[in-house]
């Protein structure tokens, strides 16, 4: 989710991974940027805006349970190898979800974290199902922290009534996207590590459950992207591990013949150029047998606009294609003023739970956020 850049005067930075809001400088007024450039060095007055910022947008109200019953969901996502590889599941694909009926929402907030202090939101979110219970792995921000970000969990017994659990996994970076899944009876994570420096990327690096959900250990630096890409989004396509990365306006992709093992680079990389309305990971795929149903970040308009589904067509070391797999975003902001996503929206992660889809996903409010900071993301659950 978001970077942590700010300009010597103390006003936010559009950071060169595009996580802050790209079009936040420009739209804030010059009288907007000069009280910032007074009163943003102060980690008070910055904590005192956000919190403004989460009165406005988030409202708590007491939570419904009894949505998706994670118990009955052991027999579809129960395996060795979960999810993002090819399963049985119906021909319909997540293109069109909703706020889940009866949940409220947004179900995590930073008000949810008990365990980092300063924190101003929490994002990127991906579930895992297993042993009678949901999971929820996601990035807390903290701005004045260091590292500016690391990975929590949450866990849930429906998927709508969600218990905030601890930290699991801190580095020395800024930690996001932790895009988690299982394979031969292991599970495994790979964060989005983002690097300072941007001349030197930080490595994509695996890393393995010694017991799920905590002890996350260092299973190998799988990639050295040449530039500054993110969102790993790895899976399994006709015998290969797939890795794909991005940058907001091109895509590449990473091919390797075992999980830990040695990773080659796309020979048409970038396999997609010049194409903010889906340059950017965003979400967990749907793999089939037949075709791979991809979500990327369109950034079209601003950071963290939507999320568009395109269905991969050709996927081979040397070819790749796709083409959108709907005319509208699978994943947008929503049409109110006040809200948790009234401005953004870019993480989407479809489960399958039998009946339908059962989908994690952020926002991000939009009215005022150039003055109380644009951190303000939170997590919902949607169906589709």
């Amino acid at each position: 989710m978001a970077g942590d850049g700010r300009r010597g005067d103390g006003t936010p930075a559009t950071h060169p991974r595009g996580r802050t809001g790209e079009s936040g400088e420009r739209g804030a007024s010059a009288a907007v940027r000069a009280l910032r450039s007074r009163l943003g060095a102060s980690p008070t007055v910055g904590n005192l805006a956000w919190r403004v910022g989460e009165l406005l947008h988030h409202t708590r109200t007491e939570r419904r349970p009894g949505r998706v019953d994670a118990g009955r969901l052991d027999g579809l996502h129960g395996g060795p190898d979960v999810p993002t590889y090819p399963v049985e599941e119906p021909e319909s694909d997540p293109l069109s979800p909703a706020p889940a009926p009866g949940v409220v929402q947004p179900v995590l907030t930073v008000e949810d974290v008990t365990d980092v202090t300063g924190a101003h939101c929490v994002a990127d979110p991906f579930l895992f199902c297993g042993d009678g219970e949901w999971h929820c792995f996601f990035e807390v921000y903290a701005h004045y922290r260091e590292p500016t970000a690391v990975v929590a969990h949450a866990t849930s017994e429906d998927g709508a009534d969600w218990s905030y659990d601890r930290v699991v996994l801190a580095t020395d970076d800024h930690l996001s996207y932790p895009y988690v899944f299982r394979w031969r009876g292991e599970q495994y994570m790979v964060p989005d590590a983002w690097s300072k420096d941007p001349a030197n990327p930080a490595p994509v690096t695996l890393y393995r459950a010694r017991e799920f959900p905590y002890g996350w250990e260092r299973v190998a630096e799988i990639l050295a992207p040449p530039a500054d890409l993110h969102d790993a989004t790895l899976f399994r396509w006709e015998g290969r591990w797939w890795a794909l990365l991005g940058d907001g306006r091109d895509v590449h992709a990473y091919h390797a013949t075992t999980l830990d093992g040695a990773w080659t680079a796309h020979d048409a990389n970038p396999v997609v150029s010049g194409r903010p309305a889906g340059g950017r990971p965003g979400g967990r795929p749907v793999v089939r047998d037949d075709r791979v149903l991809a979500f990327y970040q369109d950034g079209n308009d601003h950071y963290g606009g939507a999320v568009r589904a395109y269905e991969i067509t050709a996927l081979t070391p040397d070819t790749y294609r796709d083409r959108p797999a709907s005319e509208t975003p699978v994943l947008s902001a929503s049409d109110e003023t006040l809200g948790w996503r009234s401005g953004f929206a870019h993480q989407f992660d479809p489960w399958y739970d039998g009946e339908g889809w059962w989908c994690a996903v952020d926002g991000n409010p939009g009215l005022g956020w150039q003055a109380t900071g644009d951190h303000h993301w939170a997590i919902g659950m949607f169906r589709a």
